[in-house]
């Protein structure tokens, strides 16, 4: 692989957002779950989404120009397959079980905010609800397995935010990086079945997945317990 290719690629995973590392996990802690009983959740929508480069290795070759080649083509599959964010999909999932586990009332926000919206901007978009459960899409798009030129592995990366509006505090926050990994890379999408939409529909429903999954675990939005533990008696 030439330094140009090299190059490339490493600007695609940065772009993605994986690996980021200045997004640390905030977990809810006891006090924080208590305190969302009986309280409204707002589910943030944004107005706007990070393009999506779908680079292929013709692409690469042509450096910038090729980059932008892969993000104009991504763009048109995204546009084509009328695909949606996956950040509403993910809020959709983690508001169910927040109002599961502490009777939270979730409502979907009527009007989306600009994707640059700060968490004040965000406040004052959401007056009247008493959090912002706060999903917003970083980074994705698709690349070439570097052995196998005719396959592809879609890359997710989400960031994801519970705002306390009295206080403006985020009490909640995670980061979420979905790589898929193949132990047989044909059974990765071909890049036809990005176009159609089949297997990219498929690989952000797996990204979808993951980061519900992670974030509940990660930021301990699972019901939580002050009871202290029982201790057999002799």
């Amino acid at each position: 692989m030439n330094n140009i290719t090299r190059t490339m690629l490493v600007g695609l995973i940065s772009l993605l957002g994986v690996g980021c590392t200045t997004i640390k996990t905030n977990e809810l802690t006891l006090d924080e779950s208590q305190k969302l009983k009986d309280r409204s959740v707002v589910l943030n929508k944004y107005d706007a989404l990070p393009d999506f480069p779908a680079q292929t290795a013709l692409n690469v070759q042509f450096g910038l120009i090729g980059f932008a080649t892969a993000v104009s083509n991504g763009n048109d599959m995204i546009i084509n397959n009328q695909v949606k964010d996956p950040a509403r999909d993910i809020a959709k999932e983690l508001g169910n079980g927040l109002s599961e586990n502490y009777n939270v009332k979730v409502v979907e926000a009527e009007e989306t905010v600009s994707a640059e919206s700060d968490v004040a901007d965000l406040v004052k978009s959401h007056a009247g609800y008493d959090y912002i459960l706060d999903v917003k899409t970083l980074g994705w798009g698709s690349i070439y397995f570097l052995d196998d030129f005719d396959n592809y592995k879609v890359m997710y990366t989400a960031h994801v935010r519970l705002i306390d509006i009295a206080t403006e505090a985020t009490i909640v926050e995670e980061l979420c990086s979905y790589v898929p990994d193949y132990v047989e890379t044909n059974d990765a999408p071909s890049y036809e079945q990005l176009e159609d939409g089949t297997g990219l529909k498929r690989e952000l429903s797996k990204s979808v997945d993951y980061c519900v999954d992670r974030i509940r675990t990660m930021a301990k939005l699972h019901a939580q317990t002050n009871q202290s533990p029982q201790v057999a008696v002799n």
